[in-house]
């Protein structure tokens, strides 16, 4: 049985909580617990329930898979493969021209990052 790292996890659970405007507060408030509970959850100082997990998971608009992967060793590693597949896959649809396009585009993009 595969080892689960679930501090890993309670960083992807306050990740996503923070893409989505929530604050720990109104997790707290809608679950029924404390504000200090949520953030051991996501600090992996305390163990994290189904409640908690599915909520964040609905929240978030994820699968519960979501944030179990994040702990999953090697999950990282399928996910990027994965991704890379689909790039390749969508990238051969379009024209040379298009993709010539493309990659100044991606290339612009990553130097406006830098």
């Amino acid at each position: 049985m595969e080892t689960i790292d679930f501090s890993k996890v309670g960083l992807k659970m306050k990740e996503l909580r923070m893409e989505q405007g929530a604050t720990q507060e109104k997790i707290a408030d809608a679950l029924e617990c404390t504000v200090a509970f949520i953030s051991n959850i996501e600090n992996n100082r305390a163990k994290l329930n189904l409640r908690v997990l599915l909520y964040y998971a609905n929240l978030c608009n994820v699968s519960v898979d979501t944030f179990l992967d994040a702990g999953r060793p090697g999950a990282s590693v399928e996910k990027e493969a994965a991704q890379e597949a689909e790039l390749l896959r969508v990238f051969q649809t379009f024209t040379l021209e298009e993709r010539d396009k493309i990659i100044k585009i991606m290339k612009l993009w990553k130097k406006k990052e830098a």
